[in-house]
């Protein structure tokens, strides 16, 4: 109940914005947690950085979206926008690639909200942990605005 003799994970925010419900955002594969458990955030900035020390396991060719494991083996997705692998590619530029080791902080991809916008497509972006089963516990930061770098998922093992 208390977490005592478990290990605790932090996962930082992985940019400037506002959190939301997972349950909020507009397609049942994050909504309806298919992928795994998860927030969203409804971001203020033009990028997305590392929220811990990983390894990136898949850079998606489009740029916008990133999978990493961890290096306290947190399986983890940061897809930013929804549908927008159909923009192929417009409007977000690749910082990382498959297979590097990043830190807390280093800048993962850049992408341009406006542009995202004008195309038609919603810029939430959901953080997704994939291998929930592997935690005692998850819980989220509360809605409203949070910076890059601050607490947003809190796991147990």
């Amino acid at each position: 109940m208390f977490g005592f003799g478990k290990k605790r994970i932090v996962i930082a925010s992985p940019m400037d914005g506002v959190v939301v419900p997972v349950s909020k955002v507009n397609d049942a594969v994050f909504s309806d947690n298919i992928l795994g458990r998860g927030i969203a955030i409804r971001p203020e900035s033009g990028r997305a950085v590392t929220p811990c020390k990983a390894t990136v396991s898949q850079m998606f060719k489009t740029g916008h979206a990133v999978s990493l494991l961890t290096d306290s083996g947190v399986e983890l997705l940061i897809h930013i926008g929804i549908d927008t692998v159909n923009l192929k590619g417009r409007y977000y530029s690749i910082r990382k690639d498959t297979g590097e080791n990043v830190n807390i902080g280093d800048v993962l991809m850049e992408f341009n909200a406006d542009g995202i916008i004008e195309e038609g497509f919603d810029t939430i972006t959901p953080i997704v942990v994939c291998n929930p089963d592997d935690f005692s516990d998850i819980s989220f930061a509360s809605e409203g605005l949070i910076s890059e770098g601050e607490p947003l998922i809190t796991l147990l093992r």
